[in-house]
């Protein structure tokens, strides 16, 4: 039974309404970061554990700490294992540091950087332009740049999505003949590294902001690919780096307003040779409801941006000098909301 019908004669039910509308599911994901901003996960991996112990590894007030997993328990990332004793679920694990995983994701999205212009979404809706400059008075990059430890989350959210769509583009793409790679807002580097080893003759360029151009140049350090990458630090809007045969936007038109999109394609257009090809990977606006709707009014309030039909993506490309746009299959994902769309520079 709902906890009004309507009926003005029938009584309204709070408690009720509060399991329908559920308008405290906000709290969830601050959840989900503390547990993995105190690592908890990593310390419950080689078994159960009590709280005290616990307590003791993070270096937590343990009264705090045991009110705390309660929470934990609430959301199924933590169950109980016996008296005083917690356990990882199949949840839990997915917050773990030492495996691949989606804690810096969660950091990232659940931090004040995103949470915080949420707040004003109803302005957002109301004035149509972003609000992180409202709350921090600057826009979404610069705040990366003032505050290094959420961008690093963000750079760790942006590599763990990045694993599997390098992994679809090499399964989806003919890269024979590729001899340089141009990524344009390519960091944290986990595409285009893994697109040099799909490559081995090929050399790569990656453009982005000052504050992330480090946390890519430790992808490829890491992966021993220094030498055949050139790290440029840069804002794309002013200009890209020149002479790639393939330039890459994997998820940077929908951070980008129209006008800022067309500006970026036009620089593309610039630095590309004639028959240089651009190969255009981000989320598509489909007339289905999907998480792709939750990523557009994000991007609405982050930074401006927005996600695209495939004729939207063709007509910017198509204004900008690019020409013979085709649809390519997204090996894997194919019936996603996703654009894979390559076209060449006229």
């Amino acid at each position: 039974m709902p906890a009004t019908t309507g009926n003005p004669q029938e009584p309204f039910l709070p408690l009720r309404a509060l399991q329908q509308l559920k308008p405290y599911h906000w709290s969830a994901g601050l959840v989900i970061r503390g547990m993995a901003e105190l690592r908890i996960a990593d310390h419950l991996a080689a078994g159960p554990r009590s709280a005290a112990a616990l307590a003791c590894l993070i270096d937590a007030h343990a009264p705090s700490l045991a009110r705390f997993l309660r929470v934990c328990e609430l959301h199924e990332l933590i169950a109980p294992a016996g008296e005083d004793l917690w356990k990882l679920t199949d949840a839990g694990e997915l917050l773990r540091s030492d495996v691949p995983s989606l804690r810096g994701f969660s950091i990232a999205v659940n931090a004040p950087g995103m949470t915080r212009p949420w707040e004003l979404v109803a302005d957002v809706v109301r004035t149509g332009r972003p609000a992180t400059r409202a709350a921090w008075g600057m826009d979404h990059w610069e705040y990366y740049a003032a505050h290094p430890a959420e961008a690093r989350s963000y750079a760790e959210a942006c590599a763990s999505l990045s694993v599997e769509a390098a992994e679809a583009l090499v399964a989806s793409y003919d890269f024979t003949g590729v001899r340089r790679i141009v990524d344009v807002g390519g960091a944290p580097g986990t595409v285009l590294a893994r697109l040099l080893d799909e490559v081995p003759d090929a050399q790569g360029v990656l453009i982005d902001l000052d504050w992330a151009v480090p946390l890519a140049g430790e992808t490829f350090e890491s992966r021993r690919q220094t030498r055949r990458v050139e790290l440029a630090a840069g804002d794309f809007l002013s200009a890209v780096p020149a002479g790639g045969d393939l330039y890459l936007l994997k998820n940077i038109l929908c951070d980008l307003d129209d006008d800022a999109a067309a500006r970026l394609l036009t620089n593309c257009a610039k630095a590309a040779p004639p028959d240089g090809r651009l190969l255009l990977l981000d989320w598509e606006y489909t007339e289905h409801s999907s998480h792709v709707h939750a990523n557009d009014v994000e991007f609405m309030v982050l930074t401006g941006g927005r996600a695209r039909t495939q004729d939207e993506y063709e007509g910017l490309l198509s204004a900008a000098g690019f020409h013979r746009c085709r649809r390519l299959p997204l090996v894997g994902h194919e019936r996603a909301p996703i654009a894979l769309i390559e076209s060449v520079r006229a």
